[in-house]
């Protein structure tokens, strides 16, 4: 369990599954409140890359996690392979030889044996996925090349916030530490030391948006000291390798090149709803709607930032942690999840809303090949 006196998700519950190759990986429960949705599967929280359990679940304040549970839903934060706990709780995961895995390795091994975890934990065949970056990259692959089942469990709907559905629009900066890194002889990346570091300069020497963290004026200051201090988890070379070969290319790609997980998406029979950023930094507005673009079924996309009528613009990470997600994101999440399927548009039929407010989605008859904005702060997401 958490240590008491740390920096805790306040999750109600924990539990942990083992994958195929040894790994032992946390899945962090809470429990529905007073207002339980009926007949609702558990959501699954999954974080991103670098990053740990207190990417959707920090300490301190209200989390994703918390507000989804204090709206009736039972959710369930995990820990993939190298975050967090996961390197405590597994006996080898200090060798080397541990951290050659890549991407491929969170999709085959570590999914499969979170959502069994989650099962058994909740006694449900099917749960909603809600992932950040890497974690929403993964919905990808679950989605689209695996038609939304895995091992038995199926993936009902899916929320992917500011995840890449291919590698582009890089700063020239983030493209140079990323063939750095690559470069390194380590096949564990210390990730965490970096953060450490990112810490003393936050925030007079940090750049106003930072490609990580986002806006760092989105965040109070003790919450952001201590979110750097405990979010951070070192990285496979291999993973990051992988994530570097992407780059150029037209999706995300398994790592023997056979798999384009982002063409997949046409396949796709899960409802998603993807969700960007204003101004993201490392998963810009072409990464995100190459997913978009590519998915099949039911969509939708929602632009997050001041020009749709939000408190603030957003980047990377600020966009699930910032000061005001309750009332900017949040609720985009928890309005998809809780619709049914009578209620989500049909396909090539464009559905306009207005993402100022947190009133419900009114379908529009208007045809619309594309995504537009305007200055009254609607989206139009077609088909």
């Amino acid at each position: 369990m958490e240590n008491p006196g740390s920096w805790s998700t306040g999750a109600d519950e924990e539990t942990t599954v083992t994958t195929r190759d040894g790994w032992v990986l946390p899945i962090y429960r809470f429990r529905p409140g007073p207002l339980r949705a009926p007949a609702k599967p558990p959501i699954v929280l999954c974080h991103g890359l670098g990053a740990n359990r207190f990417n959707l679940a920090p300490g301190y304040r209200t989390s994703l996690a918390r507000w989804l549970a204090s709206r009736g839903r039972d959710v369930c934060v995990v820990e993939l392979r190298g975050a967090g706990r996961s390197v405590d709780l597994t006996p080898d995961a200090n060798r080397s030889a541990a951290w050659r895995y890549n991407f491929d390795s969170y999709v085959q091994e570590d999914v499969p044996a979170l959502l069994a975890g989650v099962r058994q934990l909740t006694g449900h065949d099917e749960v909603d996925w809600v992932g950040h970056s890497m974690g929403a990259t993964i919905l990808y692959a679950l989605a689209g090349h695996h038609r939304g089942q895995v091992g038995g469990v199926g993936i009902r709907k899916g929320v992917a916030i500011a995840g890449p559905g291919r590698i582009s629009g890089l700063p020239p900066r983030l493209r140079m530490m990323l063939e750095l890194c690559t470069r390194l002889p380590l096949h564990r990346l210390p990730n965490r030391a970096w953060l450490a570091v990112l810490g003393l300069l936050f925030p007079l020497l940090t750049p106003r948006n930072e490609p990580s963290l986002g806006f760092k004026s989105n965040y109070e200051l003790g919450f952001a000291k201590q979110l750097i201090r405990h979010i951070g988890a070192d990285i496979s070379r291999d993973l990051l390798r992988q994530v570097k070969s992407w780059a150029g290319r037209d999706g995300i790609y398994s790592a023997c090149g056979s798999i384009n997980y982002t063409s997949a998406l046409a396949q796709s029979p899960v409802p998603l709803r993807f969700i960007r950023a204003s101004h993201d930094m490392l998963v810009p507005a072409s990464a995100v709607d190459a997913a978009w673009r590519a998915a099949g079924g039911w969509k939708d996309l929602v632009i997050i930032g001041k020009a749709h009528g939000h408190r603030s613009d957003y980047g990377h990470s600020d966009i699930v942690l910032g000061m005001h997600v309750e009332h900017d994101v949040y609720p985009h999440i928890h309005e998809w999840l809780e619709l049914d399927q009578s209620e989500i548009p049909a396909p090539k039929r464009a559905l306009i809303f207005d993402i100022s407010s947190d009133t419900k989605l009114n379908p529009s008859s208007k045809e619309i090949p594309g995504l537009t904005s305007n200055a009254s702060g609607q989206v139009a997401a077609a088909r």
